[in-house]
C-alpha cells in the first residue's frame, strides 16, 4: 500500500525549498507524493530529488488551463516522473451546458492520455454536489466523460452533507476511482482536522476500495501545529484507520 501526500498541503515549504519539503514528507512516513505544480523544476530535477528521498510520484494535479494549453508537456512530466495519473483539481459552472462542455473536453484529454498509458482524473470539492435539475453537477460531469476516472476528496463530499461511502459505492463498483484524497472533517461542524480526529469512516473506505488496488493521498489544509507534526499525524491516523 502506498500512502502519499498531496504537496499542496505544505505549499509554503514547497515554494521555499522543494527538496526540504520532500525530505519532510519522507520523514513523516509517506511513500509517495502528488504534485500541485512543479515550481519551475524540470522533470529531471524532480526525478533526482524524488530518488534522493526515496519517494514515488503517484499523480499530478493539473489545472484546466494547462490541460488545454500544455497537455503534451504534462504527458512528458508524467512519463519522466514515472506516474500515470493526471488529475484536474477544480472546475466550477453556472449552467448544465458548461458542465457538459468541460466534460467533453476532459473526455478528449482522457482518450489522448490513454494512448500514452496515462489516466485523466477529476478531483472534487463541495460545489459539485449542487443540483442542476434532478442531478448533482458531479453526476452530470461523469455521465459525459466515461473515460475519466474519479479522485474523490472525502472531506468535501462530507462537507456537502453527502455520505462518502454511499456516494462512492457505484464508482468503486465500476472501477472509476483512481485514488482517494484522504482528508478529515471535524466530528461537529465542517472544519478540516487531522486524520483520525474527525468523523470520516476511513476503515469503511478501505473495505470499499482495498489499499492493494488504490492509492490513498493525504491532504491537509488546516494546521493547528507545525507542518511536520500535522502531516505526521495525518499519516499515522490514516494508517491506523485503514488497519481497522
Amino acid at each position: 500500500m502506498i500512502i502519499s501526500l498531496q504537496l499542496y498541503s505544505i505549499k509554503e515549504e514547497v515554494e521555499k525549498d522543494f527538496d526540504n519539503a520532500l525530505g519532510m514528507t519522507k520523514k513523516a512516513g509517506y511513500q509517495g507524493v502528488e504534485f500541485a505544480g512543479y515550481h519551475g523544476k524540470t522533470p529531471d530535477e524532480l526525478v533526482e530529488m524524488l530518488a534522493k528521498h526515496g519517494l514515488k510520484a503517484v499523480s499530478s494535479h493539473t489545472p484546466m488551463e494547462r490541460l488545454r494549453n500544455s497537455l503534451d508537456e504534462e504527458f512528458n512530466y508524467a512519463k519522466k516522473l514515472g506516474h500515470n495519473m493526471i488529475v484536474c483539481p477544480y472546475l466550477d459552472w453556472k449552467t448544465e451546458e458548461a458542465i457538459i462542455e468541460d466534460a467533453k473536453f476532459l473526455e478528449t484529454c482522457a482518450q489522448k492520455a490513454a494512448a500514452e498509458g496515462i489516466t485523466i482524473g477529476y478531483h472534487n470539492h463541495a460545489h459539485e454536489f449542487k443540483y442542476f435539475g434532478e442531478k448533482y453537477a458531479m453526476d452530470i460531469l461523469f455521465d459525459n466523460m466515461p473515460s475519466v476516472k474519479f479522485e474523490p476528496d472525502v472531506f468535501w463530499i462530507a462537507h456537502a452533507d453527502v455520505d462518502p461511502i454511499t456516494y462512492l459505492k457505484p464508482f468503486a463498483a465500476s472501477g472509476r476511482i483512481c485514488a482517494i484524497h484522504a482528508k478529515e472533517i471535524s466530528k461537529e461542524g465542517k472544519t478540516n482536522v487531522y486524520i483520525g480526529e474527525g468523523r470520516i469512516n476511513f476503515s469503511g473506505l478501505a473495505d470499499l476500495c482495498p489499499p492493494s488496488e488504490y492509492y490513498y493521498i493525504a491532504e491537509q489544509e488546516a494546521f493547528t501545529t507545525d507542518y511536520f507534526d500535522g502531516i505526521s499525524r495525518c499519516y499515522q491516523g490514516l494508517i491506523s484507520q485503514l488497519k481497522k
